[in-house]
């Protein structure tokens, strides 16, 4: 089964997509990524999986800021997992990568083929809501999952505030589009990327599916004003 029918948006835009990241969050991104490590509390001998891991920023985001020494990372695009590899090569001789050890994974993130209650934390960054069977790929993080493991879900959102709300949705709409065109040569991908915001925001109820899964919302907290949201939720 495949979870996910977007490798017409991603795997073209594999090579640019650190770059449209940081430049469509407007340099934030990393600050985002940076907050979700510290949210689910990572300690040294902790076993942390990334789900729809991209290019691996998640992953190298744990172990440049926490203690973390065991990485998983999970992608169904080669062409993001190969570009992880690559990145991982490039980072080697980082102080923050000494006795680090990653793992990369060619699989959907609805059946991974890993072992059962093998991971402390799991995390997804950018990618649930672009996965169609979203209750099969929070049912398999959750088998995968120690008791009481912590999950950590970044997600693009809509702002509360309607002052906030109408620039944002210009400019998710309509710049960013033409800011594909220039970056990708494509501005498909990033329409795609709007409509499916635009779908999370207003349809999907992201808490009441995660309590489906098994799991026990801890905190729901919106970021740089609604533009990101972070859940962090515990496996029952």
């Amino acid at each position: 089964m495949n979870t996910s029918n977007t490798h017409f948006v991603f795997d073209p835009m594999a090579a640019k997509y650190d770059r449209c990241n940081h430049l469509f969050s407007l340099g934030i991104d990393h600050l985002w990524r940076k907050k979700l490590v510290k949210a689910v509390y990572p300690y040294t001998h902790q076993h942390v999986l990334d789900v729809c891991t991209g290019t691996g920023d998640v992953v190298f985001s744990f172990l440049k800021h926490s203690p973390v020494q065991n990485m998983t990372g999970v992608d169904l695009s080669k062409s993001m997992i190969d570009l992880a590899q690559e990145k991982q090569i490039r980072y080697s001789s980082r102080s923050w990568m000494r006795g680090k050890k990653i793992s990369w994974k060619l699989a959907d993130a609805a059946q991974t083929g890993l072992d059962s209650d093998s991971f402390d934390i799991a995390t997804g960054v950018f990618g649930i809501r672009n996965i169609s069977d979203r209750a099969a790929t929070l049912s398999e993080i959750h088998r995968l999952l120690k008791i009481k493991g912590r999950l950590g879900i970044l997600e693009f959102s809509l702002p509360s505030n309607p002052l906030l709300r109408f620039p944002y949705n210009f400019y998710l709409n309509r710049i960013m589009p033409l800011l594909g065109k220039w970056v990708i040569g494509d501005k498909e991908p990033l329409h795609y990327l709007a409509r499916s915001i635009g779908h999370w925001h207003r349809e999907v109820d992201f808490s009441s599916e995660l309590a489906r899964a098994g799991f026990k919302l801890v905190r729901r907290t919106p970021l740089t004003g609604g533009v990101a949201t972070l859940w962090v939720a515990i496996k029952n």
